[in-house]
């Protein structure tokens, strides 16, 4: 691939001026002055960023993530001699060399605490050796902000090497506000002195200032813009620069003491402030040699059209005498004998509700589940013997689980908050509330004794990003109180699903899974730790989803597609190896009848212009035969699209499921709005494979999944679906899952090192046969990974993104997509603000029917104002880039990120985005049919309407050719012969009044939900 402009390029260059290294690509390159070639000079495993020569332009020091965390790093201009200064398992960034080129300071988080809260401090190190040191928040030294919490960052030395000038963000709640720059009073060998303001500004948020030799200062400024991303802009000398062309978030470096290099329009571009708008450009002519990867991919089984055995056994729990195993399965409740046995199955949940979340009662008579029947989450009793039930709390809660003396209930609300219920007086007493979003924290655990409550909650180490670890949070019932336990130092428990704490019954243990195994930690009576935790699962066996016997003896935990049974001696010391429990369980599809589709208008996603007046013959859900219709043709259902459109069933290319705030109302607007097929690039493993199960048995109304598993990230996660890694043996074990689970899409996430994102590709295309894919655009194409599942979302470099701040995607971008064939699945968040265009999508049945009261709200909300001029140009900017991939020959699949926009509805949106600025209808369409079913493989059974394919269709009101807003005029959807009429969905939840607003607004669930987002504003 050959780049000549960069979306988001890092740029620095020497005090003469003869030479620029840009890092482009996750690469730096030496680029000539003449234009000639430019040199790489770092591999791709390094991913370097903020390079900066030192002052006699022998070296260059920069912040790389090899490894998995942040460290400064030096080496020969050439690019030889690469060493790195600093260790841990802190981050270290923005490096800046000191003016005699001995030392060098950057900002870090070291020195904090992984549980407390590890904020940026300026730290320094010298070349010759010795540890770092630090300069700011030292014991004792004064400082403007340091009353509260505060982040120092971005530092620059003084000429004179006497001070270090920084940016000082003082934080208010969980972001930065008014930042300011500050200098600190002290020798470049010896800290000490106070902290003093040196510049203020009041508009906008400073970074990134650079001080030439003569001390004159340079900084960009950020000012809020239409999007996540802020406006940026150039100051010098105090004011303002004016600039012709869209400036990146590079920092600005100094040639001399009159020339700053900045990025520009993609471009590399020497001015002098206050004199040049455009500059000199330093040509880029760069070429990076990378290889698609090739590999055979498995069949994906998309109808269970023969009996095939139930691996999607989801959230198993032991009962109090051992003997039995509660689950969910088949959108069902079961129990099993664990010797094995024909389980039993208690409740079946209907189509439109979703059954999840069984836990016994302490004295084992019965089981406590969730569903939504009734419109929300809801907890409920049932009795094993003479299956009544009751009510124990509705209106949304899930994870509910019992006091010992079976008195109290604990739960989490939708909006994440920790709740105790009284149940013989309904009293309920809110004591937490969520310290992560992204999700929900993990179950809760009681104490023995009934006084307190264990369970998991992510910190997040600093202000300046969302990342922390998943800790054990205990909250006292009395006093509301709580505390942070980690289960050791830098350790994360895998995710806050279900990975933990459980405490034991007897009050000694909390069972956690991290690195994909099972650990015991031992406790005292109120969960502080005594001791260091300790694996009892093998080194190459996973494990998740731990539950006790009443007794403390034994442990039931999953382990791919298998549930184990653990026994434990009187230590806690594992007494046998562990054996499996047999779960005799099989499912198909039930044979939809022979259907006969009258189209008045038929567009086939082959290429061929539309058809009219067609009949679509479909047989054992498969359709064949496309013919002119024919009156009076027999078949056992017919459905009259004969003023209407047909087409192909719709995709929808990025979903994470989330049924746990969602019930079954996720699937029900996938229909309701025309998708057939989502694809899931992010949640729990086991209830991924159990909600593809559901559906290929038809027992969930949705559309059908492709299923994978959770983020696959390093040792710092954000979601809530994030699971957490620092060892290579702990990343390997969550892959096994993948390949006993049968996955259908691997997914690494931001903070996951090189490694593990190229040991994932070569295990996803190796083992399983199926795609891997990030957020990581040059990261993931060079480490093998297929596609990338946004153009702008959180990257883990500070530079690097898809598009600018002002919503430009340049030449490096679009070249990864269209030379190199990587597939970008696109979701336009951007679109949003399209609802203010057209107010009456917020009246929609779909929106007041199937919504929930949070997205409701959110909806009425945007439809209350129409899209800026400013809005609608940075979404046009974004189209432009989806139609330089097309344009270059790349694919493109359309994905909304569901539930994080809203169900169904953002689909339409993003639609209408690429065909309101560019794109054809046909072309727009084909984004969500044939180019999806391609990219994943099953072209030959889905994407298009001929026959010998799966009957997945979606009937429109109207014609979409003539007017394209005709398109969201779903009035049903057929899915492997199935038909799902919207009317009928519709009516789902009708039959309950609306459910009363949480202690704060159902605006806090969708808070929750973005809180810490990858995607969103104020993320």
């Amino acid at each position: 691939m050959r780049f000549t402009r960069a979306t988001n390029g890092a740029a620095t260059a020497t005090a003469t001026g003869d030479r620029v290294v840009a890092e482009v690509q996750n690469v730096l390159w030496s680029l000539p002055p003449d234009g000639s070639p430019a040199t790489q000079l770092t591999p791709p495993d390094l991913e370097p960023g903020r390079p900066v020569f030192s002052p006699d332009g022998r070296h260059l020091a920069m912040s790389a993530y090899r490894g998995g965390a942040f460290h400064i790093w030096v080496m020969g201009a050439d690019g030889s001699g690469l060493r790195r200064l600093t260790d841990g398992p802190f981050d270290h960034r923005a490096p800046a060399w000191s003016p005699d080129g001995c030392s060098l300071a950057f900002c870090s988080e070291r020195g904090g605490d992984p549980v407390a809260g590890s904020p940026y401090r300026i730290w320094a190190v010298a070349l010759t050796g010795g540890g770092p040191r630090r300069l700011t928040g030292l014991p004792g030294q004064p400082g403007p902000g340091q009353e509260g919490d505060w982040e120092d960052f971005d530092p620059v030395w003084s000429p004179d090497g006497t001070r270090v000038l920084f940016v000082r963000g003082t934080a208010t709640g969980e972001t930065l506000t008014a930042r300011t720059l500050a200098s600190v009073a002290v020798a470049a060998a010896d800290a000490g002195g106070p902290v003093r303001i040196e510049h203020t500004v009041t508009d906008g948020r400073l970074l990134a200032p650079a001080l030439s030799p003569a001390g004159r200062t340079a900084w960009l400024s950020a000012a809020p813009g239409p999007r996540k991303a802020e406006v940026l802009s150039l100051y010098a000398y105090g004011r303002e620069v004016a600039l012709d062309g869209d400036l990146a978030p590079a920092p600005p470096r100094w040639i001399g003491d009159d020339r700053l290099l900045i990025t520009l329009d993609g471009r590399f571009q020497v001015i002098r402030p206050h004199t040049d708008t455009t500059g000199q450009e330093i040509p880029l002519d760069a070429t990076l040699e990378v290889t698609r990867p090739r590999y055979r991919a498995k069949e994906y089984v998309l109808e269970a059209e023969r009996s095939r055995p139930v691996h999607g056994i989801h959230l198993p729990a032991l009962s109090p005498d051992g003997r039995s195993v509660a689950f969910a399965a088949l959108n069902a409740l079961w129990t099993a004998p664990v010797t094995g046995g024909a389980p039993r199955r208690l409740v079946q949940a209907p189509a439109t509700a979703y059954l999840q979340g069984p836990v016994w009662t302490p004295d084992g008579r019965a089981l406590l589940y969730t569903d939504d029947r009734d419109g929300l989450n809801t907890v409920r009793r049932r009795e094993l013997t003479g299956g009544g039930e009751s009510v124990l709390a509705p209106g949304g809660r899930v994870y509910g689980v019992l006091s010992p003396d079976g008195g109290r209930l604990a739960a989490l609300d939708l909006a994440g908050r920790l709740l105790v219920r009284d149940l013989a007086t309904g009293t309920e007493t809110p004591l937490v509330t969520a310290l992560g979003g992204g999700g929900l924290p993990g179950p809760p655990s009681w104490s023995p004794d009934g006084r307190y409550l264990a369970l998991c909650d992510r910190n997040r180490l600093s202000r300046r990003f969302r990342e922390g670890y998943n800790l054990i949070r205990i909250v006292d019932t009395r006093t509301g109180t709580a505390r942070l336990y980690a289960l050791a130092p830098h350790a994360s428990l895998a995710d806050r699903y279900a990975s933990g704490p459980v405490w034991s019954p007897d009050g000694r243990f909390l069972a956690c899974v991290s690195e994909s195994a099972l650990w015991l930690l031992p406790v005292t009576p109120d969960g502080t730790p005594a001791g260091p935790a300790r694996r009892v699962t093998g080194d190459d066996e996973p494990a998740d989803h731990p539950s006790w016997s009443g007794d403390s003896r034994t442990l039931l935990y999953q382990s791919g597609a298998r549930l184990r049974l653990l026994a434990l001696d009187d230590a806690g010391v594992p007494a046998a190896a562990p054996r499996t429990v047999p779960i005799a369980l099989s499912y198909r599809r039930p044979s939809p009848v022979d259907t006969v589709v009258h189209a008045g208008l038929l567009w086939d996603a082959t290429g061929s212009p539309p058809r009219a007046d067609v009949d679509i013959l479909v047989s054992d859900g498969r359709i064949t035969a496309v013919e002119p219709h024919r009156p009076g043709r027999r078949a056992a259902r017919t459905v009259d699209a004969s003023t209407g459109t047909v087409l192909p069933g719709l995709w929808d290319s990025h979903v994470h499921p989330y049924p746990y705030t969602y019930g079954a109302r996720q699937g029900l607007l996938h229909l309701a709005y025309g998708v057939t097929t989502a694809v899931s690039l992010g949640g729990s493993a086991y209830e991924q494979a159990r909600l593809r199960e559901d559906i290929r048995a038809g027992l969930l109304a949705s559309p059908r999944l492709l299923a994978g598993g959770e983020l696959l990230d390093g040792s710092r996660v954000a979601y809530s679906m994030g699971r957490a890694h620092r060892t290579p043996a702990g990343f390997a074990r969550s892959l096994a899952r993948a390949e006993a689970l049968d996955w259908d899409f691997v997914k690494t996430y931001v903070r996951a090192p090189y490694a593990h994102m190229a040991e994932a590709a070569r295990f996803a295309h190796e083992r399983i046969g199926v795609l891997a894919g990030s957020h990581l655009c040059a990261t993931g194409i060079q480490s093998g990974q297929d596609l990338t599942t946004h153009l702008v979302a959180t990257e883990r470099a500070e530079c690097g993104h898809g598009a600018t701040p002002q919503g430009h995607t340049y030449q490096d971008t679009l070249e990864v997509y269209a030379r190199r064939g990587l597939d970008l699945i696109a979701t336009p968040f951007t679109a949003l603000p399209l609802i203010g265009a057209d107010p009456a999508v917020a009246a929609d049945s779909r929106v007041t029917a199937l919504m929930p009261p949070w997205d409701v709200a959110a909806v009425r909300t945007a439809a209350a104002t129409a899209p800026s001029a400013e809005q609608q140009a940075v979404l046009e900017r974004e189209v432009a880039a989806y139609r330089g991939v097309l344009a270059g020959g790349g694919r493109l699949a359309l994905g909304t990120d569901a539930p994080l926009t809203p169900v169904g509805l953002h689909l339409h949106l993003a639609l209408r985005a690429l065909h309101q600025y560019g794109l054809t209808a046909a072309e727009a369409l084909t984004t969500v049919t044939r180019t999806p079913a391609r990219v994943f493989g099953v072209a030959d059974r889905l994407g298009t309407v001929e026959p010998g394919r799966i009957a997945d269709l979606t009937l429109v009101d109207g014609d979409p050719f003539t007017d394209f807003a005709d398109l969201i005029r779903v009035r049903a959807t057929v899915r492997g012969g199935t038909v799902w009429e919207r009317a009928v969905l519709e009516t789902a939840f009708t039959r309950t009044a609306a459910p009363a607003a949480p202690a704060g607004d159902w605006r806090d669930v969708l808070h929750q939900m973005l809180r810490d987002g990858c995607c969103t504003a104020g993320a």
